[in-house]
């Protein structure tokens, strides 16, 4: 039993052991996180907004298509009535 009560008293002298998933939270840890992956994140916002765009482009272009239909059709009544 001494053995057992001696690897106690060393691991309380050593402190808290890393979990390895944790992380000191200070400014320069933040500094450094930010320089990594702010990058990436501004990356990403720059293509959700191209995609956004590609978006409102499409749904206009698919508008001015029907607009332009329905005013072939409208012109082909008109002048089946002449």
């Amino acid at each position: 039993m001494e053995i057992g009560e001696k690897a106690m008293a060393t691991e309380k002298n050593k402190g808290a052991k890393w979990d390895g998933k944790s992380r000191v939270s200070n400014d320069l840890y933040r500094k450094r996180h930010d320089e990594i992956f702010k990058k990436d994140q501004e990356k990403f916002d720059k293509l959700q907004q191209e995609q956004r765009d590609l978006d409102a482009s499409y749904r206009q272009s698919l508008k001015n298509k029907k607009e332009r239909e329905d005013n072939e059709e409208y012109l082909k009544e008109l002048k089946d009535k002449l």
